[in-house]
């Protein structure tokens, strides 16, 4: 049953993110972004998009756990602020057979300045499969973001790169646009995006809207609806998302995110 959840995660995950060498750094985005998947690369600040650290202010430390449809378990730390971004992040199945495991490591440094409306960043990412065989690989990327009354982020993955094993790492593009808004005392953003453009185009459609102290987030995508939210106090966040796919068990995902001047 367990082999069975690991392939078809495998299966569902590939298609959603393109390039399987992808996978570990597009499951390591804290709860916020992932519950905002695609359309997060034009969102100022969120460091999804190295362009985005061109306008991020203050600093934050976040902690990531997350079970993906009961097969892989996923546990990250990332933080960011005044243009620059790191993370590291480790997937483990566990045990899905005799002597067989799917254990990877990985880990990304970005930093972005600002050229008048414009963030402009790069990103090296760097991935360590550890079982069932052992290598390493890494990658460049290139991201822009445009803040305007509407944001347009764009991302091209591996613009430079050395694949971990034979597979190829694709060279490949995403594109975002968010719209941001206010109503009263109520502020939000509203936007849509494309991942993967070269390899398996997706599209998603994504909204956040901010309470105050409480925010609700959620994306829908053609393979699932992820739905989150977000609690924070002075210098202390929790934020959370739920995934919901047809065919594989409900996903959810938490992060502790600490935030200072």
């Amino acid at each position: 049953m367990r082999f069975s959840l690991v392939f078809l995660l495998g299966s569902a995950v590939f298609l959603g993110f393109g390039a399987s060498l992808d996978v570990p750094f597009d499951l390591a985005r804290p709860a916020r972004e992932w519950a905002l998947f695609g359309v997060d690369l034009a969102m100022p600040g969120l460091p999804t998009n190295p362009g985005s650290l061109a306008f991020s202010s203050g600093w934050n430390l976040s902690s990531t756990f997350s079970s993906v449809f009961g097969a892989l378990q996923v546990w990250a730390v990332s933080g960011s602020g005044r243009g620059v971004a790191g993370g590291v992040v480790l997937l483990d199945s566990g045990e899905i057979g005799p002597n067989l495991r799917y254990r990877v490591w990985a880990g990304t440094v970005g930093a972005g300045f600002q050229l008048g409306s414009f963030g402009i960043g790069t990103r090296v990412r760097y991935i360590h499969p550890e079982q069932p065989k052992s290598s390493s690989g890494w990658a460049l990327d290139l991201g822009v973001l445009w803040v305007g009354p509407v944001c347009v982020g764009a991302l091209v993955e591996s613009v430079f790169s050395s694949s971990p094993s034979e597979e190829v790492w694709p060279r490949d593009l995403s594109l975002a646009a968010v719209f941001p808004w206010t109503l009263g005392s109520f502020v939000g953003a509203f936007g849509a995006g494309v991942v993967d453009v070269f390899s398996f185009p997706t599209g998603s459609l994504a909204m956040e809207v901010d309470f105050g102290a409480l925010s609700l987030r959620g994306s829908l995508r053609p393979s699932n609806l992820c739905l989150g939210g977000g609690v924070e106090r002075q210098w202390f966040g929790l934020d959370w998302a739920f995934t919901v796919h047809p065919d594989l068990p409900l996903s959810f995902r938490v992060s502790f995110v600490l935030r200072w001047p």
